[in-house]
């Protein structure tokens, strides 16, 4: 009698453990941004924001390259995904970081970019790469001015996790830079009209 409810026991144990099913993988977003300066939301007043990834990032995987192996190969975590496309995360993660409103505006800040993944350039080395370009449309959406775009961050960790913290710290560099270089710009055509 003994052996018979044991053996429920045993499969009800192994029914309980960790498997390797879908609530397994760990989903990660970009949200935390850090909070602008009110004189950097009324510098920003007037810009719409948007965003162009490739399409090879159009999905939830999260990237990585061995640089050190063959760096032009792209690899996608296994048990981790974004909890969205990237795109429209670190879209919002860079309105919340240049305070820039959703909707239409006079002036569109586009960022177009070529790269936002982990590379290890050892096995246990690894930096966020966020490449591109920056561009700062007028009205009829002609380009006014362009500005080249590279940002890397260390990874504290070389796994999933330290690269999705050193993308999220990427994005907040590349928002300083955009913001400095737009303080460099004429957005007076850009201002709302009161």
């Amino acid at each position: 009698m003994k052996k018979l409810i044991a053996i429920p026991l045993v499969l009800l144990a192994a029914c309980a453990s960790q498997g390797k099913g879908t609530a397994d993988i760990a989903i990660y977003d970009l949200a935390g941004a850090n909070a602008p300066s009110a004189a950097v939301a009324a510098a920003h007043a007037g810009l719409a924001l948007e965003l162009r990834l490739p399409v090879w990032l159009d999905s939830t995987a999260i990237i990585y390259r061995l640089a050190y192996a063959d760096p032009q190969r792209v690899h996608q975590y296994a048990r981790a995904r974004w909890a969205g496309q990237p795109s429209p995360l670190l879209q919002q993660r860079l309105r919340q970081s240049l305070a820039i409103a959703p909707g239409s505006a006079p002036c569109t800040l586009r960022v177009e970019l070529d790269e936002f993944s982990q590379v290890f350039d050892a096995a246990a080395s690894s930096r966020a790469v966020l490449r591109g370009e920056v561009l700062l449309l007028g009205k009829g959406r002609v380009a006014q001015a362009r500005m080249p775009l590279r940002v890397e961050h260390p990874s504290a960790s070389a796994d999933v996790a330290g690269g999705v913290h050193a993308l999220a710290a990427a994005a907040d560099a590349a928002a300083a830079n955009i913001t400095g270089w737009l303080q460099q710009q004429d957005l007076s055509v850009c201002r709302p009209k009161n």
